[in-house]
């Protein structure tokens, strides 16, 4: 019988409560919490935060299995559609429900960058994921033309779901309608 160390079991637990609570407060409207703020989530000392994670960059780093997690299934499904219309239009579907899962947690990032190169890199490599997801269902003649994929690749974007959802405070349905007409233009 193998004999489990309780103080392992619970600084397991501690870890996941820490990074829950910081994913709470982000999701919250926290894009920045402090240490403080997610160690009395957490029900946890400040000590405790800072035992399992050395920094706020390490506990940021932690929350991207949770973007992960999110994710991972869109990755797994591939976008269906007879015609390229139909395809752009599922493709919209998908990111919007996973850019609303993710755009609290996107935020937070975006308030990071400019000092985490991890946050840096993970963003680059989220960017070059969302391109190269479009260049599989897009025909090649309009990945070919370079300001036309840069156009849909902006529109079907996080960061235009950032804006559209936050800043010109849109609704979901109505947000999805900015992107439709804006691909249907693109399409013309």
């Amino acid at each position: 019988m193998v004999k489990v160390d309780g103080r392992t079991t619970r600084g397991q637990a501690n870890r996941k409560q820490i990074v829950q609570a910081l994913i709470e407060l982000i999701r919250e409207g926290h894009p920045a919490p402090t240490a403080e703020m997610v160690s009395a989530r957490a029900g946890v000392g400040l000590r405790t935060v800072f035992r399992h994670f050395k920094d706020m960059e390490t506990l940021y780093r932690e929350m991207t299995s949770e973007v992960d997690a999110i994710v991972a299934p869109v990755l797994a499904t591939p976008v269906v559609g007879n015609s390229l219309h139909e395809k752009l239009m599922h493709a919209i579907e998908r990111r919007a429900a996973m850019f609303e899962k993710l755009a609290p947690l996107q935020a937070a990032s975006l308030v990071h960058l400019h000092e985490s190169e991890y946050l840096r890199d993970r963003q680059a490599s989220t960017v070059e994921l969302q391109r190269h997801l479009l260049k599989a269902f897009l025909p090649g003649e309009m990945v070919k033309d370079k300001a036309l994929f840069e156009a849909f690749d902006l529109v079907l974007s996080i960061e235009t779901w950032l804006r559209l959802r936050r800043d010109q405070k849109l609704s979901v349905n109505a947000a999805k309608k900015v992107l439709q007409r804006s691909v249907e233009q693109l399409l013309k």
